[in-house]
């Protein structure tokens, strides 16, 4: 597994590479503005990055996510819940993407809808085979966006003037906390969007 974390001190964001060896496909998540690292990363590890994937809308920095698309070709991915004003691929809560052909023991990325921090706000579970998952194997890790840092949990008070209060979403997020993602293994690395992760 190719798993690239890129970290933009000024900005205290944290993007990541995850592509299969195997089957050179790879997704990038939560892009930074620039996005010739990703290509070249990519270009060096034979890997093609057929997936951009968004956490969840940013509101404190500019993604690269449309330059990434236009430049790769790659599909942009939100939560079904997002309606962006351009194209995405909307994945539901426990959808899966496989990094390889159908049947194949590729990595297994795990989409969990995690509202609270943003509406669409969603995690991903990474495992390194398709085949963990049914085994019962603990994931590599989840990339928990702005849902989830290391110590602190993500905002729900950004949204007041959208019309969505900050108690409706903090409920949301103590759920999104409590349900899906402190269910998982202790073993699970925690990655956000923003601060430190915990590899």
């Amino acid at each position: 597994m190719v798993f690239n974390q890129y970290y933009l001190e000024c900005l205290s964001h944290a993007s990541y590479l995850i592509g299969d060896a195997t089957t050179g496909r790879a997704v990038v998540v939560d892009p930074q503005r620039d996005v010739n690292e990703y290509i070249a990363d990519a270009d060096s590890s034979g890997l093609t990055i057929e997936h951009v994937i968004e956490t969840h809308f940013h509101a404190d920095f500019v993604s690269g996510h449309l330059e990434l698309a236009e430049a790769t070709g790659a599909a942009i991915v939100y939560s079904s819940v997002a309606r962006p004003e351009f194209e995405i691929v909307g994945v539901e809560h426990r959808e899966r993407l496989t990094l390889g052909p159908d049947g194949s023991d590729a990595i297994t990325l795990e989409f969990r809808h995690t509202p609270g921090h943003t509406p669409e706000s969603m995690s991903i579970v990474v495992y390194e085979h398709a085949s963990d998952i049914d085994a019962g194997r603990p994931p590599f890790g989840v990339l928990t966006g702005d849902t989830l840092f290391i110590g602190d949990v993500g905002r729900p008070d950004l949204l007041a003037s959208i019309g969505f209060t900050r108690d409706e979403l903090a409920d949301q997020l103590y759920h999104s906390l409590h349900e899906q993602l402190l269910t998982l293994p202790d073993t699970t690395k925690v990655y956000p969007a923003h601060g430190a992760g915990s590899a």
